[in-house]
């Protein structure tokens, strides 16, 4: 992402107040960064126990189709 960016900030800014990652079973935890469908996927290890993406909002708004970003990385349809 660029940091510099203010729209893209602004965007991940709001999907990080409704981003339920944390929540997730499959959350690495570390206090790693969530909203990975518009970072990227996780530096530490996902044990792929249940995925929460297609309860999330932010899934939902975007209409992102994946599961597991967490894993795998942003989606491709990510405005970031």
């Amino acid at each position: 992402m660029d940091n510099n960016n203010p729209v893209k900030k602004l965007i991940l800014g709001f999907n990080s107040n409704l981003c339920r990652c944390k929540k997730c079973p499959s959350y690495p935890g570390h206090k790693d960064k969530m909203v990975y469908c518009e970072r990227a996927k996780s530096p530490y290890m996902v044990k792929k126990i249940s995925c929460l993406c297609p309860k999330c909002r932010v899934w939902k708004l975007n209409r992102f189709a994946e599961t597991y970003y967490c894993a795998s990385g942003a989606a491709p349809l990510s405005r970031i």
